[in-house]
This record gives C-alpha cells, sequence and structure tokens, in this order.
C-alpha cells in the first residue's frame, strides 16, 4: 500500500531530529550577526561614552580643585591685606619716628612718675640703635610696698603707648621688707625715618 505524497511531507516537516543541525546553523548565524553587529556598532559607542563620562568627571574635579584654590587665594589675599594695614598701624601709631613720638613719650612717663610720688628729675634716659629701630631705655627709680609696684605696674600696661618693662630690680629694702627700693627698667621703641610704612610708600601684595 502506497503512502499519500501529502502524508510523506507532513510526516518529513515535523521530524525536528534531521533538521536540528540547520536550527542551530541558523540560530548560530543569528548570534554571530549579532554579536558581529554590537562589537563593529554598539562597544564604540559604549566606550565613546564611557571615555566621554570619564572626562567630564575629571573635567569636574580639576573645577573643583581650581575653585578651591581661587577660594583659599582669596583668603590668603584678605589676610595679606589685614595683617599689611595693622603692620602700617603699627608703624604709624606705635613706632613713629623718635622726633614724633619723643615729646609724647617723655610726657607720658613723667606723668606716671608723678602719680606715684617719684621725682621726674630722677628718670634715666639712654637710647640704642638696632638696625632700624631704635630702642629707648627708661631707668625710674621707685619706694614703696608692693602694691605700690603692682599699682605702677598696671599703670605702665595700661598705657595708651607702647611701653615695655623690661626688668625690676631690687636695691634695697627697710622696715623688714615692707618698704622696697627698686629700680624698673622699661622700654619703647622708634623706627628709622627711612622705614616707610607700606600704605603710605604706596606698597601692596606683589603680583
Amino acid at each position: 500500500m502506497r503512502v499519500p505524497v501529502f502524508g510523506r511531507l507532513a510526516a518529513r516537516r515535523f521530524d525536528v531530529r534531521e533538521d536540528l543541525w540547520k536550527i542551530v546553523a541558523v540560530l548560530g548565524g543569528l548570534l554571530a550577526l549579532n554579536l558581529a553587529f554590537y562589537l563593529l556598532f554598539n562597544l564604540p559607542r559604549l566606550n565613546a561614552l564611557q571615555n566621554l563620562a570619564q572626562a567630564g568627571a575629571e573635567a569636574s574635579r580639576g573645577l573643583m580643585t581650581a575653585a578651591r584654590r581661587i577660594a583659599d587665594m582669596k583668603v590668603l589675599v584678605a589676610r595679606y591685606d589685614d595683617e599689611t594695614g595693622r603692620l602700617d598701624d603699627f608703624y604709624t601709631s606705635l613706632l613713629s619716628t623718635q622726633a614724633e613720638r619723643m615729646i609724647t613719650i617723655q610726657k607720658e612717663i613723667r606723668t606716671i612718675a608723678t602719680e606715684f610720688r617719684i621725682d621726674p628729675e630722677s628718670i634715666d634716659y639712654t637710647s640704642e640703635d638696632k638696625g632700624g629701630l631704635t630702642r629707648f631705655q627708661i631707668a625710674i627709680p621707685m619706694t614703696g610696698g608692693y602694691p605700690n609696684l603692682r599699682q605702677f605696674i598696671n599703670r605702665v600696661e595700661t598705657s595708651p603707648h607702647l611701653l615695655v618693662i623690661d626688668a625690676v630690680e631690687l636695691t634695697g629694702s627697710r622696715e623688714g621688707g615692707a618698704m622696697l627700693s627698686l629700680t624698673i627698667r622699661m622700654s619703647t621703641y622708634f623706627r628709622s625715618p627711612e622705614i616707610v610704612p607700606t600704605a603710605a610708600a604706596g606698597g601692596g601684595p606683589p603680583a
């Protein structure tokens, strides 16, 4: 008995085992084509995007670093201006030249001496040049107790003028140490006339 042609075709059509290698070949070809498309088109794009993102991150870090440096420089410039102003004020107000402040200093010293019943004529003055500055030394003899000494030191320290107590020398005592004979040595400083404050000289931070 012969099998109809249609039956043979139908039986062959559903026999997957015979055409398995063809299916595998087709799927393999599609996979290879997909891989080739990925390698040729998608992978370069992904690499380019990754490089662009990395470059953007580096640029952002560079900008942040530059911004921090600019902020630091602004702080340094402001600090320089502030310190320069203080230095100018110190030279102008406290370290004027000897010709500008000598009379004022001597008047202040004589006023303090009079307050503590010290003869202004007993005060000794000497000067010493210290390279751009003149050290003006003052030696004041004083007789009194420890309370008087503390008050004298406090009066000198609260003076609006630059007066520095260098030493307090004990030269004698009486009444069992209640009354002391002292020599108080102080100093003040004058700048040399050739030293000009920065503001007056038109100076500023170096370029």
